[in-house]
């Protein structure tokens, strides 16, 4: 009787424990990685956000100034044109190094410190220097003229980058302040020092520095002959030049002409004689503007 009791009562207790244990729910760990089927959850991957790559510098060209000698005394400008405004001016014989060219050939862009911006143009006329041709066209502002072409397919238009160089305006001529009694140079020719000189400047008229005086005693070899001089005018700009030639505080008559675009241009003056040249503007419809470079030398 007993053992059929106990034998029941431990029936009963393991029912129980089933119906416990199939009550209770699975621990949160084992119902999110087993899934109904019974089939094993794959483990969650983690996914990467797209990163952008970075795209490599662009290539900067790098220019080995040219070196240059200055001929005659010139202007370095703020472009390449007489208009710019000058930022000051290169003696003969200076040495200057040279960075670019403009499109026509006729202004080179030189490495200037005395300039804010650290550069400047000087006209090419006036300067001796190698081969330019590797030179980097540039405008105005330094940036490189070079034509860049964009892909296209067939029959497409073809797009292009072109710089635009932008036009100067022509300004009225800065003040020098200089006059008959106060000429802007003074030079003596004599056999052993100067035998010729370069001066560049500029005029304008109505409004600005209207003219300009230079101041100039010639020599002669022989005592008694008089002395051989020869004249030389280069201009820019839209206006004319008139020139006189003074002498003793007013100006000669039947002297002769210079003008613009004269090349050694000879006259015979009196040795010992100080004498001067008045440069001034031609006036016309508008603002009238000269840019010039006068070379007188002094023959033997």
């Amino acid at each position: 009787m007993n053992r059929l009791f106990h034998r029941k009562l431990a029936l009963l207790v393991v029912a129980l424990m089933l119906i416990a244990a199939a009550c209770s729910p699975l621990p949160p760990s084992e119902a999110s990685a087993t899934p109904t089927d019974g089939s094993p959850m794959p483990a969650p991957s983690q996914t990467s956000l797209p990163t952008s790559t970075p795209l490599p510098p662009s290539p900067t060209a790098t220019v080995t100034p040219l070196a240059g000698t200055v001929t005659v005394q010139i202007n370095v400008r703020s472009g390449p044109n007489v208009s710019y405004s000058s930022l000051g001016l290169l003696n003969s014989g200076d040495k200057i190094q040279i960075i670019g060219k403009d499109l026509s050939g006729d202004w080179y862009r030189i490495l200037y410190p005395s300039a804010a911006q650290g550069h400047g143009w000087v006209t090419a006329a006036y300067v001796q220097t190698n081969d330019t041709a590797s030179l980097p066209v540039l405008n105005a502002a330094g940036i490189s003229e070079a034509i860049l072409w964009t892909p296209v397919t067939p029959g497409a238009s073809m797009p292009t980058s072109i710089p635009v160089t932008p036009t100067p305006t022509l300004g009225p001529a800065s003040a020098d302040d200089d006059s008959s009694a106060a000429p802007a140079i003074q030079v003596t020719f004599s056999p052993a020092g100067t035998g010729q000189f370069s001066y560049t400047s500029d005029v304008s008229s109505p409004q600005g520095d209207a003219e300009d005086w230079v101041a100039f005693t010639p020599y002669a070899i022989l005592a008694g002959s008089p002395a051989r001089l020869l004249f030389s005018l280069v201009c820019d700009g839209n206006g004319n030049l008139e020139v006189e030639l003074w002498q003793g505080g007013a100006p000669l008559a039947g002297w002769g002409r210079l003008a613009c675009g004269g090349q050694h241009i000879p006259l015979d003056l009196a040795a010992g004689t100080p004498y001067q040249l008045h440069l001034r503007a031609a006036t016309g419809a508008g603002l009238q503007y000269v840019h010039y470079t006068l070379t007188v030398r002094n023959a033997p």
